[in-house]
């Protein structure tokens, strides 16, 4: 049984069904408009992971305006707690379907469906929208052929708090980058690694890695080496087989840099590809001089005079060239064999132990290094410096003498990774919305920076303003239930400790009348820095009266 309507929207059929609840077919009741209606029950909206990621997805689609990307029409809640928004209805098939009607799709739709995709990627990621789960079941495909990019429930938003917990695996496991995997936050290459992946299955019919259990498939995606499409294709275009590879990389940095990279790449191969067709089918007519008649090729054959002429020369030439270039060297066919390429991985690995041993640096001449490094201007080798030579000297106990120097070091390249990480420039509001996101992203940084009380304080102003408009209801559910998250964790407790040590020791310097105005000086900073700080406002007080307990010192 489907509901008869959700919000303004009579529905007649269900069309689909995931995690996070079903999809509608329904028609607006003044518009005519049609629509595919997402539908959160009451019973997951409950649950504040399910509302959280319902509104990302809203949030996400609401951002994008591509023709590759659904589009949102509107959201809201019914009266019995349901959340919904309203898309575009796509008449069409998931890729996922096309692929199992088609078993493998011909590798010029591959193209033609890949530029789509990755224009559609292009649109999210230069509006700061990580999807993070692209799959053929999250593609559409119109009767027309056009591509349709869809479920942004676990997209993130580049610079913005994340709803899912660090260390997470968020995605799914035929189609996630390595990075996604080991747990860390996706970027843009992770998509492109996840369309390298939808590529490869609509290529051969699989997906790059397959396995007995999620687990081991993303150990696969971490460590393992998929077969070549060519395996499964061989009529498949080098050039073709050579992307998808590249957007398999378990390095991210080797990857192509972004979606527009793709498109290009795709278009290049696409122009060469018909190049060569052209070249190869067609047929060079030479013109004759009038009166001259046609000899026939046995004729020809036999009285071994003719020759070819300019055109066909070319022509001959540029065929024998893309010919060669398709065909794989013997070397090439040699190397494209899974057990040569084993027993070579094998060997690699060998060597690389075996010259690990060999090229130990010593302590000293790593602490050396370190040195030299952060003697330097500050820039990305101090992080390299901190991770590789200093961190692992320090855990290993190499060098206990030079313990306090290594600490220090480490800690100047932390200084340097914070300060690094600061925003040097704050996102202006284009609209109503991005203003509100404004609001909340300040709120956000000073709640970081260490003041919850004004943080609150403000999320609790922008949520009265929000909730005004029947568009924002789930934005105000989250500032609610973050507001209630805030006042039960304020995360005072460093300052606390640091204003409680303080105290006992200024006490001791007092009761001890030795090194009274380092003291005064002392705790003059302190209250300057916390004086308006309420969290830790019990503890200043005390602080100012210590203060006018020590005398004042008179000139002589």
């Amino acid at each position: 049984m489907h509901p008869d309507r959700v919000g303004p929207y009579l529905i007649d059929r269900k069309i689909g069904a995931g995690g996070m609840g079903n999809v509608y077919h329904g028609v607006h009741e003044s518009t005519g408009q049609e629509a595919a209606i997402k539908v959160l029950p009451a019973s997951m909206a409950r649950e504040d992971g399910f509302v959280q990621r319902f509104s990302r997805e809203i949030d996400a689609l609401r951002q994008l305006s591509n023709r590759h990307i659904v589009q949102l029409f509107q959201d809201g809640a019914t009266n019995d707690g349901t959340f919904y928004y309203a898309m575009e209805y796509v008449n069409g098939v998931t890729l996922t379907s096309e692929i199992t009607d088609r078993k493998r799709i011909p590798w010029k739709d591959v193209i033609q469906f890949s530029l789509q995709i990755a224009a559609a990627l292009k649109a999210a990621h230069d509006a700061g929208i990580v999807h993070r789960d692209l799959k053929p079941s999250n593609l559409m495909l119109t009767r027309e052929g056009v591509v349709k990019l869809t479920d942004f429930g676990v997209a993130s938003l580049f610079a913005s708090t994340r709803l899912t917990r660090t260390g997470g695996v968020v995605g799914t496991a035929e189609y996630m980058s390595p990075e996604q995997a080991r747990g860390q936050r996706a970027s843009r290459r992770s998509d492109l690694y996840s369309l390298g992946a939808v590529m490869y299955v609509m290529l051969t019919g699989r997906p790059p890695f397959t396995g007995p259990s999620a687990n081991d498939i993303l150990q696969k995606h971490q460590f393992g080496q998929f077969d070549k499409p060519s395996r499964y294709v061989p009529e498949l275009p080098r050039l073709l087989e050579e992307l998808v590879c590249q957007l398999l990389e378990k390095d991210p940095a080797k990857r192509l840099p972004d979606a527009l990279v793709v498109m290009k790449r795709l278009e290049q191969i696409r122009t060469r590809m018909e190049l060569v067709e052209n070249t190869i089918e067609s047929e060079t007519v030479e013109r004759l001089a009038p009166g001259t008649t046609i000899t026939p090729d046995d004729q020809e054959e036999e009285d071994g005079n003719h020759h070819p002429g300019p055109a066909t020369m070319v022509r001959n030439m540029i065929r024998e060239d893309v010919t060669s270039s398709l065909v794989k060297s013997p070397i090439g066919r040699f190397f494209d064999n899974i057990f040569v390429l084993v027993t070579l991985l094998a060997l690699i690995i060998v060597f690389g132990v075996w010259m690990k041993r060999r090229s130990v640096t010593h302590p000293d001449d790593q602490l050396k290094m370190a040195r030299a490094i952060l003697e330097k201007e500050p820039s990305y080798a101090w992080l390299r410096a901190r991770d590789e030579m200093l961190q692992p000297l320090l855990d290993s106990n190499a060098l206990p003498a030079a313990k306090q120097e290594i600490e220090a070091m480490i800690s100047q390249a932390d200084q340097y990774d914070f300060c690094d990480s600061l925003p040097a420039d704050p996102k202006g509001s284009r609209d109503e919305s991005s203003e509100l996101q404004r609001l909340i992203r300040k709120a956000f940084d000073d709640f970081s920076q260490g003041d919850p009380v004004a943080a609150r304080e403000q999320l609790e102003a922008i949520r009265d303003i929000a909730a005004r408009d029947i568009r924002n209801v789930y934005l105000t559910r989250f500032l609610n239930e973050t507001i209630a998250k805030w006042e039960k964790d304020p995360l005072t407790t460093g300052r606390v400790q640091l204003l409680t040590r303080l105290l006992e020791q200024v006490k001791t310097e007092i009761a001890d009348g030795t090194t009274l105005e380092q003291t005064r000086t002392c705790i003059e900073s302190a209250v300057n820095l916390y004086s308006g700080d309420r969290a830790v406002s019990d503890q200043v007080n005390q602080l100012k009266e210590l203060l006018n307990q020590i005398p004042t010192q008179t000139a002589p």
